[in-house]
């Protein structure tokens, strides 16, 4: 079995294998073992190494990676959206393992592997942009998390990019609206399609996320005024209650009297549909997204307690709560001579 190891007044990580001689093999790396991506490198080349040392010739998944990929999928994903967001990767991927022709997960190698990242920015799409580096680089961490799987059922031996680190680029802040804006949005909304007005409403008043605006009728208690949110992200264990913003009875309350079974009915790829919304009202540096990101800001703004807004908007985490805020000067103006140092 291969492995590596440190010599004394060394900074290079050695490695030990077994060639196709049967000969016990020890050399440098010529990686540093002071620096962690020489260290990965390391890694994935002694992975490599131990790959070759238990190959055995003919390749076990002899029915392709469609023969149990998808099954895999279906085991490790429990949310709906989640597997959505794995099979669409998987179809990039897969088109990339047919044009590199790599029908088994033993020839799958970390510097081969590292090409896809090109390769997926390069593939243009109809509309002539392509995918950034961060979607390119979750895709190829799935590649790695399937070829562990290959590595348990018996179709690898090792498992070469076991330790990745590719470093993501920084997601864009996405900015919160302004009052002249959620006028103009209103505006330009009233000749677009219902259930885009009403997804706005409801998102801008609870800050809910666009897929969560489709509620159930049936989970907005008029009695106790509450709204709950059943398959929230995260799946049907996240799901949460929140108080029902008085803006939005009105709404409700006629929604209820059309005997609708959910607040609307989404068309297909919702997201682009806003996108392009945006890109025809010249906002283009706005998303739907932003109205969560307005929510929880004025939600600071009015001084709600922390717990109590990650309450509102189900955020579990604290730290994602805190990306979502953006401080502005007005914000800290009070504060401006709370340090007074004598003159």
């Amino acid at each position: 079995m291969a492995y590596l190891y440190r010599k004394n007044r060394s900074p290079f990580w050695y490695v030990v294998y077994v060639d196709a001689n049967q000969k016990e093999v020890h050399r440098s790396t010529g990686l540093r073992a002071d620096d962690p991506n020489d260290t990965t490198k390391a890694k994935a080349m002694r992975a490599e190494l131990e790959a070759k040392e238990h190959h055995r010739g003919p390749v076990v998944d002899s029915q392709g990676w469609d023969s149990w990929v998808p099954k895999f999928f279906e085991r490790h994903c429990e949310a709906p959206r989640t597997l959505e967001r794995y099979l669409d990767a998987w179809k990039w991927l897969a088109l990339w393992l047919q044009v590199r022709k790599f029908h088994s997960p033993r020839q799958i190698t970390y510097r081969n592997a590292l090409e896809y990242i090109d390769w997926r920015i390069g593939h243009k799409k109809k509309s002539g942009k392509s995918v950034g580096r961060n979607t390119a680089i979750f895709e190829l961490k799935t590649l790695a998390m399937l070829v562990g799987e290959a590595v348990r059922l018996g179709h690898a031996d090792a498992n070469p990019l076991v330790s990745l680190k590719l470093k993501k680029d920084k997601a864009a802040k996405k900015p919160e609206l302004t009052d002249d804006e959620i006028v103009t949005l209103r505006t330009a909304l009233v000749t677009e399609p219902e259930w885009m007005q009403i997804s706005f409403e409801i998102a801008l008043n609870t800050g809910c996320r666009i897929r969560e605006t489709r509620i159930p009728m049936n989970c907005i208690d008029f009695v106790e005024a509450k709204i709950t949110f059943p398959s929230p992200k995260g799946g049907e264990e996240r799901a949460f209650s929140i108080p029902m913003p008085t803006a939005l009875r009105p709404l409700f309350e006629r929604l209820t009297k059309e005997r609708r079974k959910f607040t609307l009915e989404f068309p297909f790829q919702p997201s682009r549909r806003w996108q392009q919304f945006f890109i025809k009202v010249k906002m283009t540096h706005l998303c739907f997204h932003c109205l969560r990101v307005t929510y929880v800001n004025r939600l600071r703004r009015a001084g709600v307690p922390r717990e109590a807004a990650m309450r509102l908007v189900n955020h579990a985490s604290d730290l994602v709560h805190q990306v979502y805020q953006r401080e502005k000067v007005e914000d800290v103006l009070k504060w401006r001579d709370a340090v007074i140092f004598a003159s």
